[in-house]
């Protein structure tokens, strides 16, 4: 099982590029191999705040601050469970 750490810093492999249209869609686009996935504002939102450098802590203080009217556990707890989808599809990375 994945342990999600709270110092523990992301990022978005190079293979992979996050694009938004005008037309408020969102997507990841796998440079490499073709594929892409469409993605909802909020995880295009947590997806560009992982940028190697950020530890999940802040990623996740953003997150609330952003949904202040959510509760704050419900918020860890989608982050964490997206971030352990996005690992186990190779979306993420730990630095």
């Amino acid at each position: 099982m994945l342990e999600i750490e709270e110092t523990k810093v992301w990022r978005i492999p190079e293979k992979f590029v996050l694009h938004n249209s005008d037309e408020e869609m969102y997507w990841i686009f796998d440079i490499k191999e073709g594929d892409h996935f469409e993605l909802n504002f909020t995880s295009y939102f947590i997806l560009s705040c992982f940028d190697g450098k950020t530890p999940l802590s802040k990623v996740r203080e953003k997150l609330i601050s952003k949904y202040a009217e959510v509760d704050t556990q419900t918020v860890s707890n989608d982050l964490e469970e997206l971030v352990k989808k996005m690992v186990k599809e190779g979306i993420l990375e730990s630095v």
